[in-house]
């Protein structure tokens, strides 16, 4: 039990040294080794010699840095179904792909795109000219993130974790120890894939972005050319006196329609409403009836 203790001690002491110490070591190593090309790296390195007729010639060093590039471009082409072959057969060209795409076509026979194409980073610089010849470019940006620090630092972080497991994994299948022990392992076991498989994770995004750089073209149709518009005549008198005529047999034609409808609406109201005037006609003259009337005598004289 004692020995259980001791050694998941140790191997947690070890983890914390590996990130503190031993991480650091091992990034400002592999930093030195990325960024320093200048100073002579040793046989089967970033920059190793060959020899030629017993003479020793270096070769150029390797470029070690994670970088990632971006870019945007603008272009403006006659048509879009045109200009989005030769783009597919450039993006083959490169040893590239299409990622996604957004079209938008409008009525007035303008189109515009959004494509986004992955590009190995190699080709990259020669896709981006080659555009040109597809259509105007009205806006370029690239951009290159150096990622080199961070990659360095994951990559020390996963080594740590990876030896901390291969310890971890020897402690569960010594069988010694009490069941708290063994629980205890196991928990610790966990914690460290689930941190190995996240900078992994991280790694494995990285190269994939570093590898294949991402362009996304905005790519749009030009206008069409506005039609002229057909001088009309001005009207004549017989023009304008027979649309006069024809204007007021359509608003009377429109006038009866109404009327036509309004009746034929109102035809089962007639029901109840027939019936109701009776009855108050009726009401009308027996109120009237009532009502004494007053005989004035005229004066005598």
């Amino acid at each position: 039990m004692k020995a259980i203790s001791l050694a998941l001690v140790g191997a947690l002491a070890f983890t914390a040294c590996a990130k503190k110490g031993g991480g650091s070591e091992q990034a400002a190593e592999s930093r030195a080794t990325a960024t320093d090309t200048s100073a002579p790296a040793p046989p089967g390195g970033a920059a190793s010699a060959a020899k030629v007729d017993g003479k020793a010639i270096a070769k150029k060093p390797v470029d070690t840095r994670k970088v990632i590039r971006t870019g945007r471009v603008e272009l403006t082409v006659e048509n879009y179904d045109a200009a989005r072959a030769k783009l597919d057969a450039a993006v083959a060209a490169a040893g590239g792909y299409i990622d996604s795409t957004q079209v938008d076509r409008h009525k007035v026979g303008v189109s515009t795109a959004v494509i986004v194409i992955r590009i190995p980073a190699d080709n990259f610089g020669s896709v981006i000219p080659s555009l040109g010849q597809i259509g105007d470019v009205t806006n370029e940006s690239t951009s290159a993130s150096d990622i080199t620090d961070q990659y360095v630092d994951t990559a020390a972080q996963l080594a740590s974790a990876q030896v901390l497991e291969k310890r971890l994994l020897e402690l569960a299948a010594s069988h010694d120890g009490t069941l708290e022990h063994v629980l205890t392992v196991e928990r610790e076991l966990t914690r460290v894939r689930a941190e190995i498989e996240g900078h992994q994770g991280h790694l494995n995004q990285w190269n994939d972005q570093v590898s294949m750089s991402t362009l996304t073209i905005t790519m749009s149709t030009r206008p069409a050319e506005v039609a002229a518009v057909a001088v009309v005549p001005p009207a004549s008198l017989g023009s304008k006196t027979s649309q006069s005529f024809y204007s007021s047999i359509g608003a009377l034609r429109d006038l009866a329609s109404w009327l036509l409808i309004n009746i034929v609406a109102l035809l089962p109201w007639l029901v109840f409403l027939v019936p109701a005037g009776f009855g108050i006609q009726r009401l009308a003259r027996r109120h009237m009836r009532s009502i004494p009337v007053a005989i004035v005598n005229p004066p005598s004289e």
